[in-house]
Formats: C-alpha cells, structure tokens, sequence
C-alpha cells in the first residue's frame, strides 16, 4: 500500500459523496498491482468464466454494436494484453474480490475509510467490483447500473459523461424498472442532445469519479486504460431497489401508469412490505442478465481489432451456456 493516505479529499468531498456528480483524487494507482507485468500475469490466471472481452462500434447512438468475444482456453495473458493494446476490446475482470485477496483488501479498505468520512453513508459497505482494461478509442455505450458504483481510474485517460440521476428525461421509469428486474440490460437509449446537460470529465490517473445512485453515463477511452469500477450497497440502496421492483411487478401490472418513485414515507414503505411479503409466497420471475452469450469473434492480438472471425458462432467463454458445457 502507498505510505501516503490513499484517499484524501476536502470535506465538501466527502458531504458531496454519492449526492453530486464529482471527480476526487486518490493514490492507489501507484501500487505494484497495477504494473503491467502484474496485470498480464492477473489476465494469464484468471477463471475464463469470470473474464468478460466485448467489443463495441464507433458511433455512441448504435449501442447494439457492443458484441461479447470469445477467449480461447489457450490464450496467454500476454496474448490478451497485446490484443486490447492493439485492438478495440473491453475486458471486465469481474469478481476480481473474491479471486485475489490484495484486490479484496484494497477494496474493503476504501469503502471503509469512506464510511468513516461521509457521514450521510454510515452504512456503506463494497458490493462488487470489476478490474476494466480497455482499448485505445473503445468506449462504454450510455447506460445506467442498478448498485450505486464509482470508478477508480488507475492507467491512461479517459472521458467520461455523467448525466442526471432518476430523471425520467434520460432514463424512462420503465427502463429503470426493468434493469432492476433484470427484464433488460443497462443500456439506455442515448441522444447526442442529451450531453448539454451532463457532467464531461478527463480522467487521469489518480482520479475516481463518483455520481448520485443510477446516474446514468459513458465513457470514450482516449489511449489504452486500466480502471477498477466498484460497487457498494447503503441502506437506502435497498430501499430504492425495493421501491422499483414493487412498481414493476405489482403497479404496472396493476395497470398503474403514474408510479411514484418516492422512497421515504409510509406509502412507499406499505409498497416495498407488499412487494416482499408477495415475493416470499410466490417469487416474482426475475431475470438473469446476460445469462447466455453467442459470439463469432474469438480474441487474436494478431488480427485486426485485436479479434479474428470464427467460421460458426459459439457460446463466450464466460457465458452461462459455454460453463455448462464446461461441466
């Protein structure tokens, strides 16, 4: 760990946490961790079910264009390295907490002194986390997480959008509903008008940014990027999680088109009890997302973009189908 406090913000910093679109300082881009002969060492080790490659379009507007790549049993970290630094590939190392103690201890570590220094979040706690190594030029289309989550930017530079939170103008009601039910993927629709009311930022390293819970926002690398996106769970996390799948599967199919999304209050604690008292008899058929990925692009560092073409589409090396044909 760095012999200098990792994270050191202003006060108005900490009170603005969670509540504010912002971009704050921190040093863990300077451990041993992040070097790449680490990170390729990371890549050569890690559980193919738990490392996630996808490629992407140009246009920000044609989100349909984000596509999985398969990762060949044999691929060498090196391999996965070379083809991202040369090509147009996102890699999500997910579950990096539970598969590396070092990362699950750096992680625990931040939101614990972040606990301790916002007080508006007593509570907060880590959740999930994801270690991204991204493309020169790749991008992540606009979306909107479910979990409140901020991003700890470690190597390049990246840009990134951040747009107003639960404002039905960016991200429709139903939309929001169904990511939390997982009926769909986080992806929203974008319009390039929508950047006149966002937030635009340049990371460098040693910057995270942070934004309000289901803030939706993209990014657009500028070079090859390292960046660790971690989730953490508040109380109010449950209670916006809640609010929203009770208007999903009890009010809209009530026909119910005006669904308040107010959390506090009698009300909308008599929904989110309704809600779970329900679930408890008779579960509520919520989605898996992503559960299955089909793919005819195969991770090459000798190809163009960094993948090459596969003569029959298969299942993604860390797709749920291709795990169970695994077994």
């Amino acid at each position: 760990m760095p012999t200098t406090q990792p994270i050191s913000w202003s006060e108005a910093e900490y009170c603005d946490f969670g509540i504010k679109p912002q971009v704050s300082s921190h040093n863990y881009h300077n451990l041993s961790l992040f070097e790449t002969d680490n990170l390729i060492a990371l890549l050569d080790q890690y559980p193919r079910k738990w490392l996630q490659a996808f490629t992407m379009g140009h246009d920000p507007c044609k989100n349909d264009e984000w596509k999985c790549v398969d990762i060949a049993p044999d691929t060498s970290g090196e391999d996965l390295w070379q083809a991202a630094a040369s090509g147009r590939l996102w890699y999500n190392i997910t579950h990096i907490e539970e598969f590396n103690d070092d990362y699950r201890d750096l992680i625990n570590g931040m939101y614990e002194h972040l606990s301790q220094h916002c007080r508006h979040m007593p509570d907060m706690r880590a959740n999930y986390s994801t270690l991204l190594i991204s493309s020169p030029a790749a991008q992540v289309y606009y979306h909107l997480d479910a979990e409140p989550n901020m991003l700890w930017h470690l190597r390049g530079q990246k840009k990134i959008w951040i747009y107003p939170a639960m404002d039905t103008r960016f991200a429709s009601q139903e939309y929001i509903e169904d990511i939390y039910a997982g009926a769909v993927d986080e992806n929203l629709p974008y319009k390039r008008e929508f950047d006149e009311y966002s937030q635009e930022y340049l990371l460098s390293p040693g910057d995270v940014a942070s934004w309000p819970h289901n803030g939706p926002h993209r990014i657009e690398n500028i070079d090859m990027n390292v960046s660790l996106a971690t989730s953490y769970l508040t109380h109010g996390t449950y209670k916006r999680e809640y609010t929203q799948l009770a208007n999903r599967f009890l009010l809209r199919r009530m026909g119910i088109s005006q669904r308040s999304m107010d959390e506090s209050g009698i009300v909308p604690a008599f929904k989110r009890f309704s809600f779970r008292a329900i679930n408890k008899l008779k579960p509520f058929p919520r989605s898996a997302r992503a559960n299955s990925y089909i793919t005819d692009l195969q991770v090459d560092p000798a190809a163009a973009d960094g993948m090459r073409r596969l003569s029959d589409p298969k299942p993604a090396s860390f797709s749920v189908a291709s795990d169970r044909q695994a077994a």
